[in-house]
């Protein structure tokens, strides 16, 4: 009646961390793309892998209460970055290229891709930040 899984727990589990890693440097590689503006197939890579990563996240992310909180954890720290980036980044923008006479604050434009790979960024740092800390609840 019941489904039951033939692969161990314990493996089902390694493969779930074996995703969060390989997000985590999916992500960083993202940000390097953005940073040092490579290529357009490059930038594919870095988004295959985390599709392929988060995919494999959300499958597993309510399995039980240690994977809830690693999850709940790093949404908490993605929504905070991604609010503090939508609110501070355009008036962060706009000082800098005033102080540095560039263009009016009005003719700056922030990457449309950047409040993504923060967001990411924070994602994995609030899990990890849980994960390393032992996962307890606070």
């Amino acid at each position: 009646m019941f489904k039951t899984s033939s692969v161990p727990a314990e493996n089902r589990y390694a493969m779930f961390l074996t995703m969060v890693h390989l997000g985590a440097i999916a992500t960083l590689l993202l940000i390097a793309t953005l940073i040092f503006d490579l290529p357009g197939f490059v930038d594919g890579l870095p988004q295959g892998m985390l599709f392929v990563a988060i995919g494999a996240i959300l499958y597993r992310k309510l399995r039980d209460d240690y994977v809830e909180d690693l999850w709940k954890a790093g949404i908490s720290a993605a929504f905070v970055a991604i609010a503090v980036c939508f609110l501070f980044a355009p008036l962060a923008l706009g000082l800098l290229g005033d102080m540095g006479g560039n263009a009016p604050w009005r003719d700056a434009e922030i990457a449309v891709q950047w409040p993504a790979a923060i967001a990411f960024l924070a994602f994995f740092a609030g899990f990890y930040r849980r994960m390393l800390s032992g996962g307890a609840s606070r």
